[in-house]
Protein backbone atom coordinates (compact mmCIF):
# COMPACT_ATOMS: atom_id res chain seq x y z
CA UNK A 1 0.00 0.00 0.00
CA UNK A 2 1.00 3.66 -0.19
CA UNK A 3 2.63 5.45 2.76
CA UNK A 4 0.53 6.35 5.75
CA UNK A 5 1.10 10.10 5.76
CA UNK A 6 -1.44 11.34 8.25
CA UNK A 7 -1.66 14.62 10.15
CA UNK A 8 -4.06 17.23 11.53
CA UNK A 9 -3.68 21.00 11.78
CA UNK A 10 -5.72 23.55 13.72
CA UNK A 11 -5.54 27.36 13.96
CA UNK A 12 -4.05 28.39 17.30
CA UNK A 13 -3.87 32.09 18.20
CA UNK A 14 -1.65 33.63 15.49
CA UNK A 15 -0.05 30.33 14.50
CA UNK A 16 -1.01 26.80 13.50
CA UNK A 17 -0.67 23.61 15.55
CA UNK A 18 0.27 20.43 13.73
CA UNK A 19 -0.44 16.96 15.11
CA UNK A 20 1.54 14.12 13.55
CA UNK A 21 3.23 10.74 14.06
CA UNK A 22 0.03 8.73 14.62
CA UNK A 23 0.01 5.91 17.14
CA UNK A 24 -3.32 4.56 15.94
CA UNK A 25 -5.75 5.60 13.20
CA UNK A 26 -8.99 3.97 12.15
CA UNK A 27 -11.83 4.77 9.77
CA UNK A 28 -15.11 3.29 10.99
CA UNK A 29 -18.02 2.11 8.86
CA UNK A 30 -21.24 0.37 9.89
CA UNK A 31 -19.84 -3.17 9.82
CA UNK A 32 -16.07 -2.78 9.55
CA UNK A 33 -13.13 -0.49 10.13
CA UNK A 34 -9.99 0.26 8.12
CA UNK A 35 -6.63 0.66 9.83
CA UNK A 36 -5.39 3.86 8.18
CA UNK A 37 -1.77 3.02 9.00
CA UNK A 38 -1.72 -0.43 7.37
CA UNK A 39 -4.75 -0.46 5.06
CA UNK A 40 -6.07 -3.63 6.73
CA UNK A 41 -9.83 -4.12 6.72
CA UNK A 42 -11.42 -5.64 9.85
CA UNK A 43 -15.02 -6.79 10.42
CA UNK A 44 -16.35 -4.65 13.27
CA UNK A 45 -19.75 -3.29 14.34
CA UNK A 46 -19.83 0.48 14.82
CA UNK A 47 -21.65 -0.04 18.14
CA UNK A 48 -18.41 -1.54 19.47
CA UNK A 49 -16.57 1.72 18.90
CA UNK A 50 -19.43 3.72 20.45
CA UNK A 51 -19.09 1.53 23.55
CA UNK A 52 -15.42 2.55 23.74
CA UNK A 53 -16.57 6.15 24.22
CA UNK A 54 -18.39 5.21 27.41
CA UNK A 55 -15.75 6.72 29.71
CA UNK A 56 -16.31 9.53 32.28
CA UNK A 57 -15.32 12.83 30.71
CA UNK A 58 -14.27 14.42 33.99
CA UNK A 59 -11.22 12.21 34.37
CA UNK A 60 -10.18 11.59 30.79
CA UNK A 61 -6.44 12.07 30.30
CA UNK A 62 -6.29 11.68 26.54
CA UNK A 63 -4.21 14.19 24.64
CA UNK A 64 -3.50 14.82 20.95
CA UNK A 65 -6.54 12.77 19.89
CA UNK A 66 -8.75 13.75 16.94
CA UNK A 67 -12.16 12.20 16.33
CA UNK A 68 -14.14 13.12 13.22
CA UNK A 69 -17.81 12.19 13.52
CA UNK A 70 -19.66 12.10 10.21
CA UNK A 71 -23.26 13.28 10.01
CA UNK A 72 -24.76 9.86 9.24
CA UNK A 73 -23.52 8.51 12.60
CA UNK A 74 -26.35 10.55 14.07
CA UNK A 75 -28.89 8.09 12.65
CA UNK A 76 -27.46 5.49 15.02
CA UNK A 77 -27.95 7.75 18.04
CA UNK A 78 -31.54 8.42 16.95
CA UNK A 79 -32.37 4.71 16.63
CA UNK A 80 -32.37 4.86 12.82
CA UNK A 81 -29.46 2.55 12.01
CA UNK A 82 -31.41 1.09 9.09
CA UNK A 83 -30.88 4.45 7.34
CA UNK A 84 -27.09 4.03 7.40
CA UNK A 85 -25.44 2.49 4.34
CA UNK A 86 -22.65 -0.04 4.89
CA UNK A 87 -20.39 2.06 2.62
CA UNK A 88 -20.80 5.35 4.48
CA UNK A 89 -17.83 6.57 6.49
CA UNK A 90 -19.07 7.24 10.03
CA UNK A 91 -16.00 8.17 12.07
CA UNK A 92 -12.23 8.65 11.94
CA UNK A 93 -10.35 8.22 15.22
CA UNK A 94 -6.66 9.21 15.37
CA UNK A 95 -4.26 9.25 18.30
CA UNK A 96 -1.12 11.30 17.62
CA UNK A 97 2.14 11.35 19.54
CA UNK A 98 3.56 14.68 18.36
CA UNK A 99 2.27 18.26 18.56
CA UNK A 100 4.20 21.30 17.33
CA UNK A 101 3.73 24.84 16.08
CA UNK A 102 3.99 24.99 12.30
CA UNK A 103 4.10 27.67 9.63
CA UNK A 104 3.73 25.03 6.89
CA UNK A 105 6.79 23.96 4.97
CA UNK A 106 6.14 25.84 1.79
CA UNK A 107 4.30 28.75 0.30
CA UNK A 108 0.92 27.68 -1.02
CA UNK A 109 -0.01 27.71 -4.65
CA UNK A 110 -3.06 29.67 -5.69
CA UNK A 111 -6.19 27.53 -5.53
CA UNK A 112 -8.10 27.69 -8.79
CA UNK A 113 -11.42 25.85 -8.71
CA UNK A 114 -13.71 25.07 -11.65
CA UNK A 115 -17.38 24.69 -10.80
CA UNK A 116 -18.78 21.31 -11.89
CA UNK A 117 -22.26 21.53 -10.41
CA UNK A 118 -24.17 23.59 -7.86
CA UNK A 119 -27.69 23.84 -6.42
CA UNK A 120 -30.28 24.90 -8.96
CA UNK A 121 -32.79 27.48 -7.72
CA UNK A 122 -35.74 25.60 -9.23
CA UNK A 123 -34.70 22.27 -7.67
CA UNK A 124 -34.06 24.04 -4.38
CA UNK A 125 -37.53 25.60 -4.42
CA UNK A 126 -39.11 22.18 -4.94
CA UNK A 127 -37.17 20.76 -1.96
CA UNK A 128 -38.12 23.84 0.03
CA UNK A 129 -41.84 23.47 -0.71
CA UNK A 130 -41.82 19.72 0.01
CA UNK A 131 -40.28 20.48 3.39
CA UNK A 132 -42.57 23.45 3.95
CA UNK A 133 -45.58 21.17 3.68
CA UNK A 134 -44.09 19.14 6.53
CA UNK A 135 -44.04 22.34 8.59
CA UNK A 136 -47.63 23.12 7.69
CA UNK A 137 -48.70 19.60 8.63
CA UNK A 138 -47.08 19.98 12.04
CA UNK A 139 -44.56 17.18 11.42
CA UNK A 140 -41.67 19.52 12.32
CA UNK A 141 -41.08 23.10 13.44
CA UNK A 142 -37.82 23.85 11.65
CA UNK A 143 -35.57 21.97 9.21
CA UNK A 144 -32.10 22.81 7.94
CA UNK A 145 -32.11 22.41 4.16
CA UNK A 146 -28.69 22.15 2.48
CA UNK A 147 -27.24 22.04 -1.03
CA UNK A 148 -24.08 20.61 -2.58
CA UNK A 149 -21.37 22.29 -4.66
CA UNK A 150 -18.71 20.31 -6.55
CA UNK A 151 -15.51 21.71 -8.00
CA UNK A 152 -12.49 20.36 -9.89
CA UNK A 153 -8.89 21.61 -9.60
CA UNK A 154 -5.50 21.14 -11.19
CA UNK A 155 -3.95 17.81 -10.17
CA UNK A 156 -0.58 19.18 -8.96
CA UNK A 157 -2.13 20.79 -5.84
CA UNK A 158 -1.36 19.17 -2.48
CA UNK A 159 -3.08 19.14 0.92
CA UNK A 160 -0.81 21.83 2.38
CA UNK A 161 -1.67 24.14 -0.51
CA UNK A 162 -5.34 24.12 0.54
CA UNK A 163 -4.51 24.52 4.25
CA UNK A 164 -2.14 27.42 3.59
CA UNK A 165 -4.66 29.10 1.29
CA UNK A 166 -7.34 28.95 3.98
CA UNK A 167 -5.23 29.94 7.01
CA UNK A 168 -1.82 31.03 5.81
CA UNK A 169 -2.69 34.74 5.73
CA UNK A 170 -3.79 34.62 9.37
CA UNK A 171 -7.20 36.18 8.70
CA UNK A 172 -10.69 34.73 8.53
CA UNK A 173 -9.90 31.71 10.69
CA UNK A 174 -12.89 29.83 12.06
CA UNK A 175 -12.81 29.46 15.85
CA UNK A 176 -13.37 25.70 15.48
CA UNK A 177 -11.45 25.07 12.28
CA UNK A 178 -9.50 21.87 11.64
CA UNK A 179 -7.76 20.04 8.81
CA UNK A 180 -6.95 16.34 8.61
CA UNK A 181 -5.08 14.78 5.70
CA UNK A 182 -5.40 11.00 5.27
CA UNK A 183 -3.11 9.70 2.55
CA UNK A 184 -4.68 6.24 2.53
CA UNK A 185 -8.04 7.80 1.56
CA UNK A 186 -6.32 10.46 -0.60
CA UNK A 187 -8.55 13.04 1.09
CA UNK A 188 -8.25 16.25 3.08
CA UNK A 189 -11.05 17.05 5.53
CA UNK A 190 -10.89 20.84 5.75
CA UNK A 191 -13.12 22.91 8.03
CA UNK A 192 -13.19 26.61 8.83
CA UNK A 193 -16.11 26.20 11.21
CA UNK A 194 -17.21 29.06 13.47
CA UNK A 195 -19.68 26.86 15.38
CA UNK A 196 -19.31 24.89 18.61
CA UNK A 197 -21.18 21.64 19.21
CA UNK A 198 -19.81 21.51 22.74
CA UNK A 199 -16.87 22.33 24.95
CA UNK A 200 -16.15 20.39 28.11
CA UNK A 201 -13.93 21.74 30.87
CA UNK A 202 -14.07 21.91 34.68
CA UNK A 203 -17.22 19.76 34.90
CA UNK A 204 -19.12 22.18 32.64
CA UNK A 205 -20.53 21.43 29.18
CA UNK A 206 -21.19 24.42 26.92
CA UNK A 207 -22.80 24.67 23.48
CA UNK A 208 -23.17 27.69 21.15
CA UNK A 209 -25.67 27.21 18.30
CA UNK A 210 -25.68 29.66 15.39
CA UNK A 211 -28.90 30.78 13.71
CA UNK A 212 -29.52 33.86 11.59
CA UNK A 213 -27.29 35.29 8.85
CA UNK A 214 -26.78 38.55 6.98
CA UNK A 215 -24.19 39.33 4.35
CA UNK A 216 -21.66 42.06 5.18
CA UNK A 217 -19.20 43.86 2.93
CA UNK A 218 -16.55 45.03 5.38
CA UNK A 219 -15.33 45.25 8.97
CA UNK A 220 -16.62 48.81 9.26
CA UNK A 221 -18.10 49.27 12.75
CA UNK A 222 -20.97 51.44 11.51
CA UNK A 223 -22.00 48.80 8.96
CA UNK A 224 -21.72 46.02 11.55
CA UNK A 225 -23.82 47.96 14.09
CA UNK A 226 -26.50 48.58 11.45
CA UNK A 227 -26.53 44.93 10.33
CA UNK A 228 -26.68 43.64 13.90
CA UNK A 229 -29.64 45.90 14.62
CA UNK A 230 -31.38 44.52 11.53
CA UNK A 231 -30.55 40.89 12.30
CA UNK A 232 -31.43 41.04 15.99
CA UNK A 233 -34.86 42.52 15.16
CA UNK A 234 -35.67 40.02 12.40
CA UNK A 235 -38.55 37.84 13.64
CA UNK A 236 -37.69 34.89 11.40
CA UNK A 237 -34.05 34.80 12.52
CA UNK A 238 -34.98 35.29 16.16
CA UNK A 239 -37.57 32.50 15.94
CA UNK A 240 -34.94 30.16 14.43
CA UNK A 241 -32.42 30.90 17.15
CA UNK A 242 -34.86 30.63 20.05
CA UNK A 243 -36.31 27.38 18.74
CA UNK A 244 -32.89 25.71 18.43
CA UNK A 245 -31.75 27.19 21.74
CA UNK A 246 -34.75 25.56 23.39
CA UNK A 247 -34.00 22.26 21.63
CA UNK A 248 -30.39 22.29 22.83
CA UNK A 249 -31.34 23.42 26.33
CA UNK A 250 -33.54 20.34 26.47
CA UNK A 251 -30.79 18.12 24.96
CA UNK A 252 -28.27 19.27 27.57
CA UNK A 253 -30.76 18.78 30.39
CA UNK A 254 -31.34 15.19 29.23
CA UNK A 255 -27.64 14.41 29.68
CA UNK A 256 -27.86 14.84 33.43
CA UNK A 257 -30.37 15.73 36.12
CA UNK A 258 -29.55 19.43 36.71
CA UNK A 259 -31.24 21.85 34.33
CA UNK A 260 -29.16 23.57 31.69
CA UNK A 261 -28.91 27.36 31.73
CA UNK A 262 -29.07 29.84 28.84
CA UNK A 263 -26.02 32.02 29.48
CA UNK A 264 -26.43 34.17 26.36
CA UNK A 265 -29.83 34.46 24.71
CA UNK A 266 -28.64 36.27 21.58
CA UNK A 267 -25.25 37.69 20.62
CA UNK A 268 -23.47 38.70 17.37
CA UNK A 269 -20.77 36.64 15.65
CA UNK A 270 -18.62 37.97 12.82
CA UNK A 271 -17.23 35.55 10.23
CA UNK A 272 -15.77 36.28 6.77
CA UNK A 273 -18.39 38.16 4.74
CA UNK A 274 -21.22 37.43 7.20
CA UNK A 275 -22.73 38.35 10.54
CA UNK A 276 -24.47 35.61 12.53
CA UNK A 277 -26.26 35.48 15.84
CA UNK A 278 -25.72 32.77 18.42
CA UNK A 279 -26.77 31.73 21.90
CA UNK A 280 -24.85 29.98 24.67
CA UNK A 281 -26.17 27.20 26.91
CA UNK A 282 -24.32 25.31 29.63
CA UNK A 283 -24.90 22.53 32.14
CA UNK A 284 -22.89 21.19 35.06
CA UNK A 285 -22.16 17.47 34.73
CA UNK A 286 -21.79 14.95 37.51
CA UNK A 287 -18.77 12.68 37.62
CA UNK A 288 -20.41 9.60 36.11
CA UNK A 289 -21.34 11.27 32.78
CA UNK A 290 -19.50 9.77 29.81
CA UNK A 291 -18.65 11.00 26.32
CA UNK A 292 -21.12 8.44 24.98
CA UNK A 293 -23.88 9.95 27.17
CA UNK A 294 -23.13 13.40 25.71
CA UNK A 295 -23.01 12.37 22.05
CA UNK A 296 -26.19 10.30 22.31
CA UNK A 297 -28.08 13.43 23.33
CA UNK A 298 -26.58 16.21 21.21
CA UNK A 299 -25.06 14.75 18.03
CA UNK A 300 -25.66 15.81 15.33
CA UNK A 301 -26.21 19.43 16.35
CA UNK A 302 -29.74 20.78 16.46
CA UNK A 303 -28.76 23.87 14.48
CA UNK A 304 -27.92 21.80 11.39
CA UNK A 305 -30.84 19.38 11.70
CA UNK A 306 -33.97 20.99 13.15
CA UNK A 307 -36.80 20.25 15.54
CA UNK A 308 -37.84 17.65 16.49
CA UNK A 309 -34.45 16.22 15.57
CA UNK A 310 -35.31 12.57 14.83
CA UNK A 311 -38.26 13.36 12.57
CA UNK A 312 -36.37 16.15 10.81
CA UNK A 313 -33.43 13.87 10.03
CA UNK A 314 -35.84 11.48 8.31
CA UNK A 315 -37.43 14.34 6.36
CA UNK A 316 -34.05 15.71 5.29
CA UNK A 317 -32.90 12.32 4.07
CA UNK A 318 -35.90 12.27 1.72
CA UNK A 319 -35.48 15.89 0.62
CA UNK A 320 -31.71 15.98 0.05
CA UNK A 321 -31.27 12.44 -1.33
CA UNK A 322 -27.54 12.35 -0.54
CA UNK A 323 -25.14 11.81 2.33
CA UNK A 324 -23.82 14.88 4.12
CA UNK A 325 -20.75 13.00 5.39
CA UNK A 326 -18.07 15.23 6.92
CA UNK A 327 -20.31 18.29 6.48
CA UNK A 328 -22.58 18.82 9.49
CA UNK A 329 -20.61 16.22 11.42
CA UNK A 330 -18.30 17.16 14.27
CA UNK A 331 -14.57 17.22 14.97
CA UNK A 332 -13.58 16.42 18.57
CA UNK A 333 -10.14 17.52 19.78
CA UNK A 334 -8.94 16.09 23.09
CA UNK A 335 -6.46 17.71 25.44
CA UNK A 336 -5.95 16.72 29.05
CA UNK A 337 -9.11 17.58 30.99
CA UNK A 338 -10.79 19.25 28.02
CA UNK A 339 -12.73 18.26 24.91
CA UNK A 340 -13.64 20.72 22.17
CA UNK A 341 -16.14 19.73 19.48
CA UNK A 342 -17.09 21.70 16.37
CA UNK A 343 -20.03 21.53 14.04
CA UNK A 344 -18.48 21.10 10.60
CA UNK A 345 -20.07 23.93 8.67
CA UNK A 346 -17.92 26.01 6.24
CA UNK A 347 -16.25 22.70 5.50
CA UNK A 348 -15.11 20.77 2.46
CA UNK A 349 -13.65 17.43 1.46
CA UNK A 350 -10.75 17.62 -1.00
CA UNK A 351 -10.34 14.39 -2.95
CA UNK A 352 -6.94 14.00 -4.60
CA UNK A 353 -7.90 10.81 -6.44
CA UNK A 354 -10.14 12.71 -8.82
CA UNK A 355 -8.97 16.30 -8.10
CA UNK A 356 -12.29 17.43 -6.70
CA UNK A 357 -13.64 19.58 -3.88
CA UNK A 358 -17.03 18.93 -2.32
CA UNK A 359 -18.62 21.78 -0.37
CA UNK A 360 -22.08 21.98 1.17
CA UNK A 361 -24.10 24.81 2.71
CA UNK A 362 -27.63 25.49 3.88
CA UNK A 363 -29.90 27.20 6.38
CA UNK A 364 -32.86 26.80 8.69
CA UNK A 365 -36.39 26.85 7.28
CA UNK A 366 -39.44 27.93 9.30
CA UNK A 367 -42.97 28.98 8.41
CA UNK A 368 -41.67 32.54 7.99
CA UNK A 369 -39.06 31.52 5.38
CA UNK A 370 -39.14 32.40 1.67
CA UNK A 371 -37.38 30.14 -0.87
CA UNK A 372 -35.45 32.84 -2.73
CA UNK A 373 -34.07 34.48 0.42
CA UNK A 374 -33.07 31.07 1.81
CA UNK A 375 -31.36 30.17 -1.47
CA UNK A 376 -29.50 33.50 -1.31
CA UNK A 377 -28.39 32.80 2.27
CA UNK A 378 -27.02 29.42 1.20
CA UNK A 379 -25.05 31.23 -1.54
CA UNK A 380 -23.61 33.70 0.99
CA UNK A 381 -22.39 30.83 3.16
CA UNK A 382 -20.81 29.24 0.10
CA UNK A 383 -19.01 32.50 -0.71
CA UNK A 384 -17.79 32.94 2.88
CA UNK A 385 -15.65 29.81 2.53
CA UNK A 386 -14.80 29.55 -1.16
CA UNK A 387 -13.78 33.21 -1.45
CA UNK A 388 -11.13 32.78 1.27
CA UNK A 389 -9.87 29.52 -0.24
CA UNK A 390 -9.42 31.00 -3.70
CA UNK A 391 -8.32 34.52 -2.77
Amino acid sequence: MKGHNLYSIIPYKETLLKFSVPVSARAYYKNHYIDLMTGDNHPFEIEGWIHELDFPVYKHEEDKRFVHLFYELGFLFEGLSEDISSTELLAIDIQYSKKEITTLDKKSKKIILSLVDAPNVDDYEKQFMDGYRELQAGNCYQFNLTGEYNYSFEAELEAEDFIAALWGRGTGRGAYGSATYVEYLDQLFLSNSPECLFQYSDETLTTRPIKGTLKRKSDDKIEITKLWRELSRDKKSQGELYMITDLLRNDLSRIDLPCSVVVKKKAPLLVPGLIHQFSEIEVKLRSHITLKNILEKIFPGGSITGAPKKRVMQILKQLEKRSRGFYCGSTLIFSKGQIEASINIRSSVVNFKNSSVNYQAGGGITLLSQPQSEFDEMTYKHDSYIDILTL
